[in-house]
């Protein structure tokens, strides 16, 4: 044979030597990444009205913000977009809220999970309104409008909602800080920030029951 390849077993041995440097390497940047984002999240949840400036200022998200759902989205205290490890594509978005007069939820999760069938499924949280404030009809199906943000939570086959999920994975969550930042606030969310629960420190909502 020939002298200069190396025998099957050292293949073998210096495959696996780099498969484990490869899955160190994927760990440690995991770690990192998981790092940065507790970060921002922490020093996000401290800004007034950030995630709403943030939505207002998207240019696509804006087109389906009504005025009231930006009133309801003055309480939303984080945002945070994981992809599942197990599902290839699968993606869990979680919204953190203050107590607000609109929903009981303090959290609600929409997750998109791949089948091993390949089909996309959805599922989330069911919104717990306060008595009188449920929203009147949200979803309509002709064309691709979405008269409140919020029926994207409760829709799981309309094409608009996978284009809502994508816009926030792939474009507001990477970097929320460009569109937060983006030219002047929105009259609208000017506005909103007075209701802004200042007497709760961000820590607060850990210690509350319910």
């Amino acid at each position: 044979g020939d002298s200069t390849s190396p025998p099957p077993w050292e293949l073998e041995v210096l495959s696996g030597q780099a498969d484990r440097a490869y899955l160190w390497l994927e760990r440690s940047f995991g770690r990192m990444r998981r790092l940065h984002l507790a970060r921002r999240s922490f020093i996000i949840q401290n800004i007034p009205g950030f995630w709403v400036t943030a939505f207002l200022n998207h240019p696509q998200l804006s087109t389906m913000i009504s005025p009231r759902d930006e009133d309801m989205l003055c309480y939303l205290m984080n945002l945070e977009v994981r992809e599942l490890r197990h599902a290839r594509s699968g993606c869990k978005f979680k919204f953190r809220f203050w107590s607000n007069p609109y929903f009981q939820n303090k959290v609600i999760v929409k997750e998109y999970e791949c089948r091993s069938s390949g089909r996309v499924v959805s599922i989330a949280t069911r919104i717990r309104w306060h008595r009188g404030q449920e929203p009147p009809a949200l979803v309509h199906r002709n064309r691709d409008t979405v008269r409140s943000f919020f029926s994207w939570f409760s829709q799981h086959s309309l094409p608009e909602a996978d284009r809502v999920a994508q816009i926030i994975k792939d474009d507001l969550w990477p970097n929320p800080l460009q569109y937060y930042l983006l030219g002047d606030r929105p009259l609208r969310a000017r506005r909103g920030l007075a209701r802004w629960p200042t007497e709760a420190p961000p820590r607060a909502s850990r210690f509350q029951s319910g």
